[in-house]
């Protein structure tokens, strides 16, 4: 029993230090520390996450998995968007606008990733959505302070997470 636990942790281990799965069609992936966008304390000033898109046969898919999120915000429910620019720590305005594939603001043009923190101090959010992201169109994922709202605001911008379509 004892083995076989350790055999397990040790994989476990292993599965943590790789790189995401791959998916079949073009794929990217990133995790490690979210650069801070504010200048003041925020619930993600600790966090980590990890993140993952699928781009092909008309559609992009993208996972989002966050942890070490301040606990007292459980319940609270934040926006999350794909956008054009890059992170930059200290600056949200370089992540630029959200990528928008035309035709208005809605989750049906752009990546819309809301979460609840859970008691825990974790998050998931997910979208699939039905155009592609081309490549160089798009650099990150941007947390903002509130969930999105129907026109796409979501408030200032709290963090950020490396993603380069």
């Amino acid at each position: 029993m004892r083995r076989t636990r350790l055999v397990g942790l040790v994989l476990l281990a292993i599965a943590l230090a790789s790189p995401l799965p791959a998916w079949a069609g073009d794929r990217i992936g990133f995790k490690g520390d979210l650069a801070d966008l504010s200048t003041s304390a925020d619930p993600f000033d600790d966090a980590r996450a990890a993140a993952a898109a699928k781009v092909g046969e008309g559609h992009t898919s993208v996972r989002l998995k966050l942890r070490n999120i301040d606990r007292d915000y459980a319940g609270s429910t934040f926006g999350a968007h794909v956008h054009v620019g890059p992170c930059v720590e200290n600056n949200g305005a370089a992540a630029g606008s959200h990528y928008n594939a035309g035709g208005g603001v809605s989750p049906e043009t752009e990546v819309w990733l809301d979460f609840t923190v859970r008691s825990n101090g974790t998050a998931r959010a997910k979208a699939r959505v039905s155009f592609e992201i081309p490549p160089g169109a798009a650099m990150s994922i941007v947390i903002h302070e509130s969930p999105t709202a129907p026109d796409g605001a979501a408030g200032a911008r709290l963090a950020c997470l490396p993603l380069e379509f």
